[in-house]
C-alpha cells in the first residue's frame, strides 16, 4: 500500500512532464496466462499483468513479442484489479503495451480473449449473445481470479475496475448498470452513413433480433466493479435516455475521432450527450480502432493492413501516450485507495415485459 501510495504521488505530482517510459519504472511488471474453461463449457484466455519484484525478459507468444518476468514473484501488497474487455477486432495480446503501463503504476491487469468475438472468431457480432458473453466472460474472469491462490493475494477485491473497447465498451455499460432499450434503433439508419456496418441488410437483421431479447429482466451489473471506462464503445442505438438511470460506477468515456467502425458522432458522442454530467467524456482526434492497439507484429500487419497500419507510427505512439495517462489517472483517482472509492449499490429488481421493437425501414434512396 505503501509503495502504491508514492506513485500516486508521484504520477499527480509530476505527471505534466513525465513519459510513458520514465513513469513506468515505477514497477516492473510481470505476466501470467490462464487457461480454464467456464461453467458453459467455453475456453477462456487470460494474460495477466502485474507489479513484479523480477526483473522483465523478453517473451515471446507467436506472432506476439512482449518484454515482461514471466511468472515473476509479484511485488508486495494488494493492488486494483482492472479488466481489459478488447474491441471485436481483437484478442488478450492486442492491448499490451496499455496493459504493462498500468501495472507499472500500480494495478493488477487481466486481459480475456472473448472466445466468439475476436479476431481468431467474429460469428457472434451484433448479436445479444456477444454482449451477454463478455459480460459473464468479465465476471468469470474476476471470479477465477479471486479464486487462484497464486493471484489472488496480490488484489485488493475491493478496487476493482474495466476498460473495455468497441463491443468491450458496450459491455462495460451493462456491467455498470446501463439498461439498453433500443429505442433510438427505428429512426438509427436514417442518421448513419451509407457504409454503416449496422445498417446494411445483414447488420439490420441482427440488430433487429437483438432488440427482441430487449428489456432486460435482470440487470447484468456487477456491483464489484467500482469504475468503469468506456473506449470508442458501439451499439449506441441499444440505449436512450432512460439507459443509464441505474449506473452507479464513475464512468470515462473516451471517444476515437478517426472510428469508421464506430463513429464518434453517432457512438461515443450520442451516448455523451444522453449521460451528461454522469460521465467525463475525452475525445482523441487521431484515433481509430488501430490507433488504440499495440504496434502489430509484421505477420499480422500483412494480414491485417486496415487495422494494423491505419495510421503512422507517431500518431499510434501520441494517441496511445493520452490513452495510457487519462487512463491511469481515472483508475487511481477512484481505485488508487481506499479514500476515494465508490459505494455502487445492488442491481436493481426489474419487472418488465419485452415490447414489439421495429427496426429500420429498409433504405430506399441511399444505394444500401
Amino acid at each position: 500500500m505503501l509503495r502504491l501510495t508514492t506513485v500516486l504521488l508521484a504520477l499527480t505530482l509530476l505527471w505534466g512532464w513525465l513519459t510513458p517510459a520514465m513513469a513506468a519504472s515505477g514497477y516492473r511488471v510481470g505476466l501470467r496466462t490462464l487457461g480454464v474453461n467456464t461453467e458453459d463449457g467455453i475456453r477462456l484466455d487470460c494474460n495477466i499483468w502485474y507489479p513484479s519484484i523480477r526483473a522483465p525478459r523478453r517473451l515471446d507468444f507467436p506472432p506476439w513479442t512482449l518484454h515482461a518476468a514471466r511468472n515473476g514473484k509479484a511485488a508486495a501488497g494488494r493492488f486494483p484489479l482492472v479488466l481489459l474487455s478488447h474491441a471485436s477486432p481483437a484478442d488478450r495480446f492486442s492491448y499490451h503495451s496499455l496493459a504493462a503501463w498500468l501495472a507499472s503504476c500500480g494495478f493488477v491487469v487481466a486481459a480475456p480473449t472473448h472466445p466468439r468475438d475476436s479476431l481468431h472468431d467474429m460469428s457472434q457480432r451484433f448479436s445479444w449473445e456477444q454482449l451477454l458473453g463478455r459480460c459473464r466472460e468479465l465476471s468469470a474472469t474476476i471470479d477465477i481470479l479471486l479464486a487462484d491462490e497464486v493471484l489472488a493475494p496480490s488484489i485488493d477485491p475491493q478496487r476493482i475496475g474495466l476498460a473495455g473497447f468497441g463491443a468491450g465498451g458496450t459491455a462495460a455499460l451493462l456491467l455498470g448498470g446501463a439498461l439498453p432499450n433500443c429505442a433510438d434503433w427505428p429512426g438509427w439508419c436514417a442518421q448513419a452513413e451509407a457504409e454503416d456496418a449496422y445498417c446494411n441488410h445483414w447488420g439490420r437483421e441482427r440488430i433487429s433480433t437483438l432488440c427482441r431479447s430487449l428489456p432486460l429482466r435482470r440487470s447484468l451489473a456487477d456491483p464489484r466493479i467500482r469504475a468503469v471506462a468506456v473506449v470508442a464503445p458501439g451499439f449506441a442505438m441499444l440505449f436512450g435516455v432512460d439507459a443509464f438511470r441505474h449506473l452507479y460506477p464513475p464512468l470515462l468515456l473516451v471517444s476515437a475521432g478517426a472510428d469508421s467502425t464506430n463513429p464518434s458522432r453517432l457512438h461515443s458522442g450520442a451516448l455523451a450527450r444522453i449521460l451528461g454530467n454522469k460521465a467525463r467524456h475525452i475525445t482523441l482526434p487521431d484515433a481509430d480502432q488501430g490507433a488504440l492497439m499495440s504496434p502489430c507484429p509484421p505477420i499480422l500487419a500483412e494480414e491485417l493492413p486496415e487495422l494494423c497500419r491505419s495510421v503512422s507510427p507517431a500518431t499510434r505512439q501520441a494517441v496511445q501516450q493520452k490513452l495510457q495517462r487519462v487512463l491511469a489517472e481515472f483508475f487511481l483517482q477512484y481505485l488508487g485507495s481506499g479514500a476515494n472509492l465508490p459505494q455502487i449499490p445492488p442491481p436493481p429488481e426489474l419487472q418488465t415485459s419485452p415490447p414489439v421493437i421495429q427496426g429500420p425501414p429498409e433504405p430506399t434512396q441511399r444505394g444500401r
